[in-house]
């Protein structure tokens, strides 16, 4: 008989992967500015991209930058996202063998047993760190190479995240043109500089959020104008508003 467990909603950041499980209704069209892996926990979900027609899956992998609407209908959302500047990224595209600029869509019964048993037994942040690495298959085989130039635009959005630093100073820095800058950063992130630049944001005010619970303050820290700047920015990247998330987590931890 299965057992019925009641609809909980929690965050887990780490650097390079971020965890996410929560009841969800239809998420309005959206993008990221890094890979995201989602599962239906309990049953399967919908998902649309663009023009194109609603899909029903249990599993789907969604590239950086893709716009696309989601309908779980209240089932239980699991959702992974791992950061294009770290090495999980290498060891995700060995173990998922997908498409990378396109979505898929597919069944897979040991990723969805993994995150359901996370789900349910609710461990400490350790174990479900370690049941992620043995899931991506990490066994220290590989390691990322970012271009130095990327590598160093990258280091300055993550430090100073509050500096609007222009894509001209950046290529300056480089010692590249503005157009040869900006192609080479897609390139390596694969999405444009202003998107990853608002992703890495993003998730600093969460960071801040989770320290100091007040969104005005962490939104500022993180560099955005205002909360209501944050709270745009987070529905065009997330399809939802970020009162709707932290209203109801249960458990946040980064």
């Amino acid at each position: 008989m299965l057992k019925l467990y009641p609809a909980y909603m929690r965050l887990f950041i780490w650097p390079g992967r971020s965890l996410y499980f929560g009841p969800s209704v239809q998420l309005d069209a959206h993008a990221y500015a890094t890979v995201a892996l989602h599962v239906g926990i309990y049953r399967p979900f919908r998902i649309k991209i663009a023009d194109s027609a609603w899909q029903s899956c249990r599993c789907a992998i969604v590239p950086a930058g893709i716009k696309h609407e989601l309908d779980f209908e209240g089932g239980i959302h699991g959702k992974l996202f791992i950061e294009r500047d770290s090495s999980d990224f290498l060891y995700f595209k060995r173990r998922f063998a997908c498409p990378e600029q396109t979505l898929s869509v597919f069944q897979d019964d040991e990723l969805v047993n993994q995150l359901r048993w996370i789900y349910e037994l609710d461990p400490d942040k350790t174990v479900i760190e370690s049941c992620l690495d043995s899931l991506l298959r990490c066994d220290g085989a590989l390691n990322l190479v970012i271009d130095p130039r990327v590598q160093t635009a990258i280091d300055l959005i993550c430090d100073e995240p509050d500096h609007n630093f222009s894509q001209e100073y950046l290529a300056d820095r480089a010692n590249l043109s503005p157009s040869r800058f900006l192609h080479l950063f897609k390139q390596h992130t694969d999405v444009p500089y202003r998107r990853f630049r608002a992703w890495k944001r993003l998730l600093l005010a969460l960071e801040n959020l989770n320290a100091t619970d007040n969104m005005t303050i962490a939104a500022l820290n993180a560099g955005f104008a205002d909360s209501t700047h944050f709270s745009h920015s987070f529905r065009d990247t997330f399809g939802v508003n970020p009162a709707y998330v932290f209203r109801g987590i249960n458990r946040f931890e980064v």
